[in-house]
């Protein structure tokens, strides 16, 4: 029935179509999380607890898009890549409209959890549609076109996180969460055709046929190393994330109403990063540029490891350092992505699961360390992201020794 409206590779706008549908399927977790950052204070007094409480429900959320893209590559593999995509687009609407009537806490991290989990599974399938359509170096660069059209949403997020805060209330932006996906959701049934070849979509599964494909991945020791090194790259930017609030509104007194322009500077440098990154793709390989992102990264990180120790931490020099962090993904995230696949094009899915469940796991656990270790000062905070950036250095340098 809806066939007629599916988009057709034989369009000359196909790339464009998808990589708009695409980004907006992966926008989702950008969303969940960047416009509630700027709420979080405001929570925390409304549940009467304390913002590393609150500031737990993004460690949740991490936890729990890593547990959908744990199932949702191999079920992407099996099932289809639109039919995951669907489901875990429900899961987060759903969720979402029901978070506007929680009075706790605890209720928020359940309904944030279940939310994750649904975005895990719709984002995780993104990287395999590209796979299945796209090979070499032309899905570095649609992976670049897509980040950077993804990377608009934690641009414009806070800003509309902010604006329903102080006209409305927080539960707003959760209903602008359920809007959101569930516009996806229709777009996704009626325009979306499906990228798994129709022989290798079994409908069964089983949990030996996930560990055979988890199996393989993990089998490569250059792509776990290489796993590892985005998993620790990206786990910097997740930590900023979760202390993002307390860096700037409680500690350096920003404003709430300017809190999205500092919060902004970092996705407009990634923007222009990944921009570049998907011109220069053409004539320089990933791993080139890959090491150039992370070598900007690893600078960055350690001047504010030392920056957040002065007695009175300079609020400019600890943003550029962030903003700097930040920004360098644009280098990073598309060209690791496509080291990785391209050692799999039978199990796409699965392979873009594992980089997704380690990442979002490893985010998960070390965002926890900053509510845990919660001291009233950013020390905590520049630690572990000049501890992220360190270790994402050193697998990158052991993968380029092994060949395999």
């Amino acid at each position: 029935m809806t066939k007629r409206f599916l988009i057709s590779r034989k369009n000359r706008f196909f790339v464009a179509q998808i990589t708009f549908l695409l980004a907006l399927l992966t926008s989702l977790s950008p969303f969940a999380t960047d416009t509630y950052i700027p709420a979080l204070p405001t929570m925390a007094e409304f549940f009467g607890q304390p913002i590393n409480l609150v500031e737990i429900s993004l460690t949740i959320y991490f936890i729990g898009v890593a547990v959908g893209q744990l199932f949702g590559g191999p079920f992407s593999d099996t099932f289809g890549r639109k039919k995951i995509a669907l489901v875990g687009l429900l899961l987060f609407s759903v969720s979402s409209l029901l978070a506007i009537f929680v009075t706790d806490v605890y209720s928020l991290w359940v309904l944030r959890f279940i939310q994750a989990i649904g975005g895990g599974a719709a984002s995780v399938v993104n990287m395999a549609f590209v796979r299945d359509w796209f090979e070499g170096k032309d899905i570095a660069r649609i992976s670049s076109l897509i980040g950077m059209i993804m990377m608009i949403a934690p641009l414009v997020a806070p800003v509309i996180g902010t604006f329903l805060l102080i006209h409305f209330s927080w539960q707003a932006i959760f209903i602008f969460m359920f809007l959101m996906s569930f516009v996806a959701f229709i777009l996704f049934i009626f325009l979306m055709p499906e990228s798994r070849d129709k022989e290798l979509i079994t409908n069964r599964i089983s949990l030996k046929k996930i560990r055979v494909s988890y199996g393989t991945v993990f089998s490569s020791p250059k792509s776990v190393m290489l796993v590892l090194c985005s998993s620790f790259a990206v786990s910097g930017m997740f930590t900023f994330l979760t202390g993002a609030s307390f860096l700037y509104i409680d500690f350096f007194k920003v404003k709430v109403s300017n809190f999205p322009l500092f919060f902004g500077a970092n996705i407009v440098l990634n923007v222009v990063l990944t921009l570049l990154n998907y011109r220069l793709v053409k004539h320089i390989s990933p791993s080139k540029l890959l090491h150039a992102g992370l070598i900007m990264q690893l600078i960055s990180g350690v001047v504010l490891f030392f920056a957040v120790r002065q007695n009175e931490p300079n609020l400019w020099l600890v943003f550029g350092c962030i903003v700097l962090f930040i920004g360098s993904l644009g280098l990073v995230f598309a060209n690791i992505v496509a080291l990785i696949l391209e050692q799999f094009h039978a199990i796409s899915g699965s392979a873009n699961a594992v980089i997704g469940v380690v990442r979002f796991a490893f985010s998960g656990a070390i965002g926890s360390l900053l509510a845990i270790f919660h001291t009233g000062n950013i020390i905590p905070l520049g630690t572990i992201m000049f501890a992220c950036t360190a270790l994402a250095y050193l697998f990158f340098t052991i993968s380029k020794m092994v060949n395999v």
